[in-house]
């Protein structure tokens, strides 16, 4: 899985139920959740898996 600065200590667990969240969302909800992070932090760390 690839995570981002803002994710990297997140447990997977926890990205797969944010993930399952997300996908029920509509689009004003996924707005809110991507402005909730600091654009600044959203570059990727680890491997690139699945790209």
């Amino acid at each position: 899985m690839v995570k981002s600065e803002a994710t990297k200590t997140m447990p997977n667990i926890e990205l797969l139920g944010i993930q399952e969240n997300l996908k029920n969302s509509d689009y004003t909800e996924i707005e809110r959740f991507r402005e909730s992070f600091d654009a600044d932090e959203m570059g990727f760390v680890g491997l690139r898996e699945g790209i």
